[in-house]
């Protein structure tokens, strides 16, 4: 193929991906209702969000596609040795996505001295979801061997965030007494993760573990049904998710606002930005410092 014809088509479709997604997003949180709770979130500057938004869905999905070829060293740079008292850390990307997603993070939190920093990777093909939790449940026992008081913090993002959910909820974990060093959650943190489903998933999705992520998905029934967590933590969200949809779908339930957990809307961003996000990563590093009975990072 011509280089001037593939440098023409690259941006058109870094463009028209976006476009597309604040188009579906736009006509899905009209039709649910849910557009008057967006405009209140984002202080009735609806069309600004919007475009804020969009900018930063243009500028994250190039970065994440420069970050993709990193992917494969990801989780082997993350073990550096206990720092400070502070817990091991398990990063835990989404769906179609790899450890890169976290290569901004994951400096942000080594300069915030969390040494201890793990990549869980998994294939968005070919795997069930239950084995993808029971992976990183295996994981978890395993960081808790070498992590302080066994005490192990989560972040995920998307998807990552129900695999996170139901590794919590597997009787190793929960008991905190699987095979070898007790096992200690001290916080999940989870970054635009469907908790309620996404239509678009339904809509657009390719594959089963994409398919399951619908409203009445196989996976948000089966995370539904599984206990809530019982530990300290946070969910953050962006009123302009194109890729939660609606944004209801974002939300926490009485369940588990009962069980717990808070939930904090962010600034206009997408929903890949906020893997990158400035303020997404403040309130996370506060909040696991918070559950790490430290102070709130400088």
């Amino acid at each position: 193929m011509d280089r001037t014809l593939i440098l023409v088509i690259i941006p058109v479709v870094i463009l028209f991906i976006p476009a597309l997604l604040s188009f579906l997003a736009c006509l899905e949180n009209h039709n649910s209702g849910d557009a008057a709770r967006q405009r209140d979130l984002l202080g009735g500057q609806l069309a600004r969000g919007l475009a804020r938004a969009f900018v930063d869905s243009v500028w994250s999905l190039w970065l994440t596609a420069l970050f993709l070829p990193l992917g494969p060293f990801m989780g082997r740079l993350g073990k550096r040795g206990p720092g400070a008292g502070l817990p091991t850390v398990i990063l835990v990307h989404g769906l179609y996505h790899t450890p890169s997603a976290w290569f901004v993070l994951r400096r942000r939190l080594w300069r915030a001295g969390f040494s201890d920093v793990r990549c869980y990777g998994y294939a968005s093909f070919g795997r069930e979801f239950e084995d993808i939790a029971a992976g990183l449940a295996d994981l978890l026992l395993d960081a808790a061997q070498y992590a302080p008081g066994g005490r192990v913090v989560l972040v995920g993002h998307s998807l990552g965030g129900l695999v996170i959910r139901a590794a919590c909820a597997d009787p190793r974990v929960a008991s905190g007494r699987g095979a070898g060093a007790a096992c200690r959650v001290a916080g999940v943190v989870t970054l635009g993760t469907p908790h309620g489903g996404s239509t678009l998933a339904g809509l657009l999705g390719v594959g089963r573990l994409a398919r399951g992520l619908s409203p009445q998905g196989r996976i948000i029934r089966l995370v539904r049904g599984l206990p809530c967590c019982r530990v300290p933590a946070l969910s953050l969200y962006t009123p302009t998710d194109s890729m939660v949809l609606p944004l209801s779908g974002a939300l926490l339930d009485e369940r588990e606002l009962a069980a717990g957990w808070t939930q904090r809307a962010l600034p206009p961003m997408s929903h890949v930005g906020l893997l990158y996000s400035s303020s997404a990563a403040r309130q996370t590093l506060e909040f696991l410092r918070g559950v790490s009975g430290e102070g709130v990072p400088v």
